[in-house]
């Protein structure tokens, strides 16, 4: 080892005084900076611990509806081609709709990367549902909202072929202004909501619900008709409307969108 001489006093290097010793108002504020950052590590855990992520794939968001009775068309889940052609047969008429299974939007403009197979959703003969299945089971979807990796399909959504009459816009959530649930509606469905309420703001019905006495007969078909539906199709409309208040109420929804809240051709209101 080699000793390195202490250098100098030096009008560059000179001598530093002694530290003082610390003192107990130091001490004092040790603990509360521990204890201000311990309750903001708190606060921030209980932020994460609260923050919603649950993500639902359609034919699950439908059950969740069915179980409290909303109307919703006629649906059967297949985990493979074989299941798939089986339950094809249970449909009314010739053809069936089949949809991929997948978080993410844009499904029917999307294709499959493994075999190039186009689109997502698909409206078939009944006896082609085995051979539709194959194409999209274990495969990856890519749309415009999953990116190059794509989403993989693991099950296919069959659905009732049907016609829509009119489409109306529906919506429950949380409003600071009237401090409790608000339902939002519209006549006019089947499109994003700022597209209508800029063209046509007055297009927008809002009816706050009484969080203390919750959803009556009579305010769910009051918002029904606000939505433009009449006669046997309000109070159908009127009947789904009070289900998916429960939804929302019982699931702990921040929010319940249904568009479009739909009237078919043969008369049915149903949620699609």
């Amino acid at each position: 080892l080699k000793a390195i001489p202490r250098p100098q006093s030096s009008p560059r290097c000179r001598p530093q005084p002694p530290l003082r010793p610390p003192s107990a108002a130091m001490f004092a504020v040790a603990p509360l900076a521990r204890r201000a950052a311990g309750a903001r590590s708190s606060r921030l855990a209980l932020a994460a611990a609260g923050r919603r992520n649950l993500s639902l794939h359609e034919y699950q968001s439908l059950g969740v509806f069915q179980d409290f009775g909303v109307a919703i068309p006629k649906i059967a889940v297949a985990f493979s081609p074989q299941e798939a052609g089986e339950k094809a047969k249970e449909f009314a008429g010739d053809e069936v709709v089949i949809k991929t299974q997948v978080l993410a939007g844009g499904r029917g403009l999307g294709y499959f990367k493994e075999n190039n197979f186009q689109g997502g959703v698909h409206i078939i003969a009944k006896e082609k549902a085995a051979e539709y299945a194959d194409k999209m089971l274990g495969k990856t979807l890519i749309t415009k909202q999953t990116g190059a990796a794509g989403k993989p399909c693991n099950t296919v959504l069959l659905a009732e072929k049907f016609q829509i009459k009119t489409e109306k816009y529906f919506a429950i959530l949380m409003d600071r202004g009237s401090g409790g649930p608000i339902m939002i509606g519209s006549k006019t469905g089947g499109t994003s909501i700022e597209d209508i309420a800029a063209k046509d703001p007055t297009a927008i019905v809002k009816v706050p619900v009484d969080i203390m006495e919750g959803i009556t007969d009579a305010k769910a078909l009051e918002m029904a008709t606000k939505m433009g539906f009449q006669g046997p199709q309000a109070e159908s409309a009127a009947k789904s409307i009070a289900s998916l208040y429960k939804v929302f109420v019982e699931r702990d929804c921040t929010m319940v969108e249904i568009n479009p809240f739909a009237e078919l051709t043969d008369g049915r209101v149903i949620v699609c």
